[in-house]
């Protein structure tokens, strides 16, 4: 039945194109009788303005046009070309051919002066002049790109349109290679002269006609090639402070470099700086980017609360980034990228936890005092030649994570406990990927190459779940020690080619997995250490062969753009565990089409659809029947078995953009269904411990949401609005307590943000952001939560030297124990122009708002949250550009 449904949907999207369309054809001449080129034929009906479709002439003076209105009898023509005097004629709505004459005459085009316009569109590029969005307090580029029309940043993500950006370059080069926020919070906005969006760009050269793509790139364009860069020192106290960056970067025609050195304890996360948001150039590129070692154990955390780090982060943090881009002259371009840092975080707080069942509720409460080192080293070597008859890409990465933490927890106001956990993930990945055209077949062949290993320890003081492994009596410490280690070699051979306007891409691919895992729980009890015996301990090793087949299919006719993906996959498993082989060549199979239509109904509108589904098989890195305490109140283990997964989803999106008037609008509607032929079973205890298992129990889920944001550009005002917001529901099945459950979560959220600077002495933005989820928990009951928070920041500059900004943030929630909290921070900037320096005073939590407290819930938790925050603090710094 979903198959039908699937190939029935793909029949109706083909056809919509060639429904009720009329041809006209003819030819363009002069008074001699010559045939006139590059004539742009359009139509539109009789009395109207709108434009319905048009096309041009060629070199024949032949033009053909698909008239797709049926409710009228007859339509106009209209000719246009610089050199001949415009001409409308109306005709009969059928099939026919014409010719027409053009009388010679050369029109004047009123000059544009194209600096003057803060947003422009060129062919697929939108310019955005940054100097008509830039406010005396703005210093970074990060600070332009966020007012933008059209563009979002969440979190230091880039979105145009609601959806992320495929690329971030600076004039034309991708030197960070999705770790843009290290160019973005630090690249002077001063040197940058426009923000570019490549609207439907293809990175690789080799598919820029062979391909479709429907994803944008940014591109930073400056206004000379230059070093530059910015500077921080600071010192503060309450308690002692500092905060420091030395971050220059240069930009040459060919050669592009950024070093960074960076350490504070203000609450800045600068690590989130390396954070990458791609990977790859797109279509055919083999994988590059890591994939996260399992982190089977964990220390009880408190919740953080929702809003600016800021304002609660305890850090203590150490980065040095470097990196480098140099392209040769045969159009090989070589990265390098090395980076560290090392970070002490300390998080205090209480969780009151309710666990709801069909029986009672459990009410738990936790005091927690923990502190956290996180280290983590990268070094990346990348070779990339990208040229019209050539792609060759090699990335050859190393990566060490490594988190020692410490938890302590008054458990009840009665029973002290202390938690220490180790983790360390080691990797190594190389990815290749080699194109070449031969004849007229384009070829591309990859391979990866990926290995972790993944140890970590987790110790409880004293020790837990007494009745499961350790005969009902207490005793001091509880072990859990964890090794995993995983290899991953993966190889693939694809081949395109273009048949009139159809692109076929069929491919095949053949990847080996394997995993070993080993487990055993400690009892310490005094002096007695003991080893848990079955039951208890983990020795598996699973491997995975696949072979996938596939055939990609694209499409562009006149202003629709076709996609069809139909993978298939076979799938061979061996497992062991403790010694026994628990699946011996077993097969599986997957199929997974997807497909998706693109309609551009002008240059301002467009609007797609799309649809996927298929089976996947999962679990395999948690093949294990042996408990393993994964925290200090919670153990699970799993039956040897694969889990199967099965879905169906579609969506449908529309854009609008009008570049000349700055206005960006868009909206989305998705719907996700998925079945399952198992169940994650959780037994809680009278202390709210839990036990989690799989039940061989068939689950399913819905989830469907709509999303949508506007925004526009008030140039006479320099006023820029911008509108967001989104709709979900999602319904799934869970056992608690071995019985069933449905939860039920709707949530709505809205952002609405005025960003004005009409005036050169005041300037300001205010942003509001509110939001609900209902969710409904076990026994009938049911849990919603509210937020309200308001935002508005005042720039006042009395003299070009001075400039006083004061933030104010107020945050609102219905939990009845917390008080909207408002919280003040001001700014006090005196600018040295001769040597291009601020000097700054900086006071933050001026009320001194000593902590939050936050509610959410989960399946079957309720849980409020107290968190002590930053207390008030004052800073000196000089900050400079390089």
């Amino acid at each position: 039945m979903k198959v039908k449904l699937f190939f029935t949907v793909i029949f109706i999207l083909i056809g919509v194109h060639s429904f009720a369309q009329i041809l006209i054809t003819g030819k363009l001449l002069t008074e001699d009788q010559k045939p006139i080129a590059n004539v742009t034929v359009s139509y539109k009906k009789i009395g109207s303005v709108a434009l319905l479709g048009f096309s041009k002439s060629d070199g024949a003076g032949i033009f053909k046009l698909t008239v797709k209105v049926t409710d009228v009898d007859s339509v106009q023509l209209d000719f246009n070309h610089l050199s001949y005097a415009k001409r409308s004629v109306n005709v009969v709505n059928a099939a026919a051919s014409y010719a027409y004459i053009l009388k010679a005459e050369v029109r004047k085009i009123q000059e544009v002066k194209v600096a003057d316009v803060p947003v422009y569109n060129r062919k697929d590029t939108i310019n955005y002049d940054v100097a008509s969005f830039t406010g005396k307090q703005d210093r970074v580029i990060a600070d332009i790109i966020k007012k933008l029309p059209g563009i979002e940043m969440r979190g230091g993500q880039i979105l145009y349109q609601g959806k992320p950006i495929q690329q971030y370059r600076v004039n034309g080069l991708d030197m960070m290679g999705g770790r843009y926020g290290l160019i973005n919070q630090n690249l002077p906005a001063d040197a940058v002269l426009k923000v570019q969006i490549l609207e439907n760009h293809q990175p690789i050269k080799m598919l820029d006609k062979l391909v479709f793509s429907n994803r944008a790139t940014l591109n930073l364009q400056l206004k000379k090639f230059t070093t530059t860069g910015t500077g921080k020192i600071g010192l503060g106290a309450t308690p002692a402070l500092w905060d420091a960056n030395i971050t220059p970067m240069s930009f040459a025609k060919t050669f592009q470099t950024l070093n960074s050195f960076q350490t504070n304890n203000v609450g800045d996360d600068v690590s989130q700086q390396l954070k990458p948001f791609y990977s790859g150039t797109g279509y055919f590129a083999a994988r590059s980017r890591f994939s996260d070692g399992p982190s089977y154990l964990s220390i009880r955390e408190v919740a953080t609360p929702g809003f600016d780090q800021k304002k609660w982060l305890d850090n203590q943090i150490f980065l040095v980034s470097s990196n480098m881009i140099q392209k040769l002259k045969n159009g090989l371009e070589v990265k390098g990228n090395f980076s560290y840092f090392h970070d002490n975080r300390k998080r205090q707080g209480t969780t009151m936890t309710q666990y709801f069942t069909s029986d009672e509720v459990i009410r738990n409460q936790e005091v927690v005092d923990n502190s956290y080192g996180v280290d983590e080293l990268n070094i990346g070597v990348l070779v990339e030649k990208n040229e019209s008859n050539v792609y060759l890409r090699n990335s050859t990465n190393y990566r060490k994570h490594w988190n020692n933490s410490v938890g302590n927890i008054l458990f009840n106001e009665d029973t002290p406990m202390h938690q220490d956990k180790n983790f360390s993930d080691e990797a190594f990945l190389n990815a290749f990927s080699l194109a070449r055209f031969i004849g007229k077949q384009l070829v591309n062949d990859t391979s990866t190459i990926e290995w972790h290993n993944t140890p970590q320890r987790l110790s409880v003081n004293p020790g837990q779940f007494e009745s499961l492994i350790n005969a009902g009596k207490p005793y001091d410490r509880m072990g859990q020690i964890v090794r995993f280690k995983s290899f991953n070699f993966e190889n693939g051979l694809s081949l395109s080619r273009k048949i009139k306007r159809w692109t076929f891409s069929p491919s095949v691919n053949l990847n080996y997995n394997n995993s070993k895992l080993n487990s055993h729980i400690e009892v310490q009890d005094q002096d007695d250490i003991r080893v848990l015996d079955t039951g208890y301990f983990n020795d598996m090793n699973n491997e995975q062969l696949q072979l996938r087949l596939a055939l990609q299919i694209g499409k562009e006719v006149r202003k629709f753009r076709y996609s069809f993906n139909l993978p298939f996959s076979q799938y061979y498993y061996n497992v062991k565990q403790q010694g026994i082989q628990r699946m011996k060549n077993e097969f599986r199979s997957s199929w997974n089409p997807s497909a998706s239509v693109t309609y551009v109904l002008n240059g301002k509108n467009s609007v797609g659809t799309n649809l996927s589904g298929g089976r996947n098989f999962g679990g395999l890195d948690n093949f294990y029947n042996g408990y393993i305490i994964s925290q200090y109140r919670s153990i699970q283990k799993y039956d040897v078995r694969l889990l199967k997964n099965e879905d169906l989803s579609t969506g449908i999106h529309y854009e609008y953009k009008n570049t000349l008037k700055a206005n960006f609008a868009n909206l989305g509607y998705h719907y996700t269904k998925s079945w399952r032929d198992y169940m994650f079973s959780t037994v809680l205890d009278s202390l709210g411990r839990s036990t989690t298992s799989i039940n061989n129990q068939d689950a399913q889920s819905l989830h469907q949401g709509i999303r949508g944001g506007l925004s526009k550009f008030f140039i006479g005002i320099k006023t820029i609005a911008k509108l967001n917001g989104s709709l979900n529901w999602r319904v799934s099945d869970y056992l608690l307590n071995e019985q069933l459950v449905k939860q039920h979560v709707n949530s709505q959220s809205f952002t609405f943000e005025l960003i004005n600077s009409s005036s050169s002495m005041i300037s300001g933005d205010y942003r509001v952001s509110m939001g609900r989820t209902h969710n409904q928990l076990a026994g009938g009951l049911s849990n919603e939560l509210l937020y309200n928070n308001h935002f508005f920041n005042l720039v006042f500059a009395p003299h070009d030297r001075h400039l006083i900004t004061m933030s104010n943030s107020l945050y609102g929630n219905n939990v009845k124990a917390q008080k909207s909290q408002y919280f003040m921070d001001a700014t006090y900037r005196f600018r040295l122009t001769h040597w291009r320096t601020d000097l700054e005073l900086t006071g933050t939590n001026l009320l001194n708002n000593k902590n939050y407290l936050q509610q959410f819930s989960s399946d079957y938790e309720l849980v409020q949250s107290y968190f002590e925050l930053r207390p008030r603090q004052f800073l000196i710094s000089m900050r400079f550009k390089i």
